[in-house]
């Protein structure tokens, strides 16, 4: 009854257009090879090429279909857009200019580069934007020669994060090398001879191979024969020192190329992780050696090699995210009970000042790369509804400077909450309302909850809209996330994937009796892997929510995770399960959306997916929406959207777009027409 009163109401549109027909999405049984052989009745929609006439034909009738459908809210849409725009969006973060070759450089996110000799100085342009009139485009890394001559960059048109490096020369604009098929590290070596990249495996894209390309010739250095395990690049605190560092889901090795060639810090070994950074004759490392992620201190290099480390840090209770090296100081980042904490070390790593950054639905870190010779730490905070803004932090006092600005009384309230779960687990939630808004308002819930995410309750301007029209914006921090440290991500993941499923209903379920909430209208929204947690949770209680947003929903579990030639597939076993063992398969064949889809009446959904998109193939939303259109015994409407020339992130110039589309089309759920 309830998902006939929405739909009555839905999007205000003219009787013709609520009444025609869906566009069918065909059958196109497929047998799914793996442990357990089985019939997909929709697989045979999948085209790794992307170029089927018949495919792109039936996306683009899906696509028109669903705008159609929406065309009533359209009003509402650009409404929201135009809000967005004039929304406070906080101070807005310091530029950041790189220091090389006696100039400054910055480049922006079209692709342009620009030139100044001092922070006085104008601008020049060297470097004319990159970025397409349309299409996708994103500039993902870059990197300078250090004579200022030549400029690399890392470039994706089409949204699948396989990376062209391009490599020019600033004088002549000529183009000097272009690389296919790369990851976005880039690194020169310190006398500039050498660009160190690294090429992505066929089909999987796994950064597995480092290349050198020296003098307009490339040699593979290195190359990561573990299909589990990842490649990645970066450079030292004191610019000594580039490391090539390997890692899978819970280990990682390391290697120096000073010398052009990878030489072996400390061999691998199951569940230790290490990553180090230097700053002079400082040898510091993050490692989980003795069990939580901590900091340790070696002499020297070969110390480091000979596994002498002195914990100066541990990170017993304490969940260790960023740390940063100064002339005279160390300064780690950390989450405790779900807030952000802040420890200032001298430089013999005795800790000095211990300030608490947030509390409650906020949340701050270290912004920028920091200058190592600064005696000061800049730090960004935000909240719910707290506008983002920065201060500095004097690491020798531990005082924070002067904040000339004065922040203004708030027409929103948000706060941290906590629900007991259905095992007794006390689940965090995040909330934020406009507060003279006294009717039973209706809510939005927000989920992720995979890979230690914490899903940081940031501010964003978007949900205001939703606020000002009298809902509530909540975040669920299930089990699988990492809000909680480390315990609370492993009793979510895995097997135990279903804690994060518990956890989110039991939040709705919670929120649902306050009599603040308006319980037929709860909706809820998550991407991705959220994607999985919403669909999962649409499967085991259908009539829970009013209606839900799922954008490129990860919801195919047991047919991505049987195929390790898709992208993520063989580097996520652990984060997901393994189909060959038994233990695993039951529990995903439990839990997949798309295999558990069953005759219930499950309420309106708007689902988004990305042709190009390399995490989260297109066809799983695809194939999640065919089958859920024949299983539903309510009428919907199910709307499915797919941004053809995008990938996993929606372009720039269409995100916002599309997320008014999402934001309109909930609130016409909720019977808001303005």
């Amino acid at each position: 009854m309830q998902h006939l009163l929405i739909l009555a109401a839905l999007l205000a549109a003219p009787a013709s257009q609520a009444s025609e027909e869906t566009p069918p999405i065909p059958k196109r049984p497929l047998l799914m090879q793996g442990e357990i052989a089985r019939v997909d009745p929709y697989g045979g929609w999948r085209d790794d090429s992307r170029r089927s006439p018949e495919l792109l034909t039936l996306l683009r009738e899906q696509n028109r279909w669903t705008e159609h459908q929406l065309s009533g809210q359209q009003a509402l849409a650009q409404q929201l857009q135009t809000e967005w725009q004039a929304r406070e969006r906080g101070e807005p973060l310091p530029e950041e200019w790189l220091t090389e070759a006696g100039s400054q450089w910055r480049m922006k996110a079209d692709g342009s580069l620009w030139q100044r000799t001092d922070e006085q100085a104008t601008p020049r342009q060297r470097l004319a934007p990159r970025q397409p009139g349309e299409g996708y485009y994103e500039l993902a890394s870059w990197s300078l020669h250090p004579d200022g001559r030549w400029l690399a960059l890392a470039e994706d048109s089409r949204g699948d994060r396989d990376y062209r490096i391009t490599l020019l020369d600033l004088a002549s604009g000529e183009t000097l090398a272009s690389l296919p098929h790369r990851a976005s590290d880039l690194l020169w070596s310190r006398d500039g001879r050498t660009l160190y990249t690294l090429a992505n495996e066929r089909n999987t894209l796994r950064p597995w191979q480092l290349w050198a390309w020296q003098g307009g010739k490339e040699r593979l250095i290195h190359q990561e024969m573990d299909a589990a395990w990842l490649l990645s690049l970066y450079r030292t605190t004191d610019q000594r020192h580039l490391i090539l560092q390997s890692n899978n889901h819970n280990s990682s090795e390391q290697y120096l190329l000073d010398d052009g060639g990878a030489a072996l810090l400390k061999a691998r070994q199951p569940g230790v992780e290490y990553y180090l950074d230097t700053l002079g004759e400082r040898v510091l490392l993050k490692s989980n050696r003795d069990g939580e992620l901590g900091l340790y201190q070696a002499s020297s290099l070969a110390e480091l090699r000979q596994g002498r480390w002195q914990l100066r840090w541990p990170g017993q209770g304490r969940t260790l995210e960023k740390w940063r090296l100064f002339a005279n100081h160390t300064v780690l980042q950390y989450r405790k009970d779900g807030d952000d904490w802040l420890d200032v070390l001298d430089a013999n790593g005795e800790l000095r000042h211990s300030l608490p950054l947030t509390e409650g639905a906020g949340t701050a870190w270290i912004q920028g790369a920091q200058d190592p010779a600064s005696q000061h730490l800049l730090i960004r905070r935000q909240g719910m509804a707290e506008a983002p803004h920065q201060r500095w932090l004097d690491l020798d006092s531990g005082q924070w400077l002067s904040d000339a600005t004065q922040a203004a009384a708030s027409v929103y309230q948000s706060e941290r909450r906590w629900v007991l779960g259905k095992d007794g687990a006390r689940v965090p939630v995040s909330l934020v309302w406009r507060k003279e808004i006294k009717t039973p308002k209706a809510l939005l819930l927000y989920g992720y909850g995979a890979y230690g995410t914490p899903m940081r309750p940031y501010y964003q301007p978007q949900v205001l809209s939703l606020l000002d029209r009298g809902f509530v914006y909540a975040i669920a921090h299930v089990r699988g996330g990492g809000l909680l440290g480390d315990g609370w991500y492993q009793d979510g993941r895995g097997q135990r994937k279903q804690h994060s499923v518990d956890d989110f209903l039991a939040v709705a379920d919670a929120l649902a009796r306050d009599p603040a909430i308006d319980a037929a209208r709860l909706f809820a929204m998550g991407g991705s892997a959220g994607g999985l947690l919403v669909a999962a949770a649409l499967n085991q209680a259908p009539t829970r929510f009013a209606g839900a947003v799922l954008q490129v929903p990860f919801v195919d579990l047991l047919g991505t995770m049987s195929d390790p030639e898709l992208p993520l597939t063989r580097q996520e076993y652990a984060e997901w399960g393994n189909p060959a063992k038994p233990a695993d398969y039951a529990a995903m064949r439990r839990l997949s959306p798309y295999d558990n889809l069953h005759a219930a009446s499950y309420p309106p959904l708007y689902v988004t997916a990305g042709l190009h998109d390399s995490q989260v193939p297109y066809w799983e939303p695809l194939k999640w929406m065919a089958r859920l259109r024949e299983q539903s015994t309510a009428a919907g409407p199910y709307l499915l959207s797919t941004e053809l020339d995008g990938g996993h992130l929606a372009s720039a110039g269409t995100a916002q777009q599309q997320a008014a589309r999402e934001y309109a089309f909930l609130l016409s759920l909720a019977g808001v027409r303005h």
